[in-house]
């Protein structure tokens, strides 16, 4: 079923299943044939394997999603939320950041004491059967910061 509270529950669910490290909660809110883009402007990936393996990829970073409140669509086929996410900048994050421009490309100083920080928008488009069937997530250069573990 879509409405707008379905919408809001599986955006905020997104972000619960990732800060708890469960990658096989996250593809349960997510059609089998779903795209994704992360960030918007670097490509669109398609189905639950590529969905699987990126998200195991922010787990293994160390993300933690800080949602806000969530927003939805009048007919519930849209929700969207303000994210602070943070991750770990080593291994994976901060090099991957660096190589697609949206960090520096040299490595900060210290860099296994470093974290990323990134202010998003996640918008998902919810289908009949309730499920997310596309994911979008805005952000670009200037919404990634390095900043110190704490």
């Amino acid at each position: 079923m879509r409405d707008e509270a379905t919408a809001k529950r599986v955006i905020l669910e997104h972000c619960r299943m990732i800060n708890e490290g469960d990658v096989e909660g996250l593809l349960k809110l997510y059609a089998e044939k779903c795209s994704f883009e992360d960030p918007v402007g670097n490509g669109k990936q398609y189905g639950l394997d590529a969905l699987s393996q990126r998200a195991a990829a922010a787990i293994f970073s160390g993300a933690y999603e800080d949602a806000a409140t969530p927003v939805a669509s009048k007919d519930g086929s849209w929700a969207a939320v303000p994210i602070v996410s943070t991750f770990n900048y080593l291994p994976l994050a901060g090099p991957a950041m660096a190589q697609t421009g949206l960090l520096p490309p040299e490595p900060p100083e210290d860099p296994e004491n470093k974290m990323i920080r990134v202010n998003i928008v996640m918008v998902i488009r919810i289908n009949e059967e309730g499920l997310a069937d596309r994911m979008q997530a805005f952000y670009g250069r200037g919404d990634a910061t390095i900043i110190d573990k704490k």
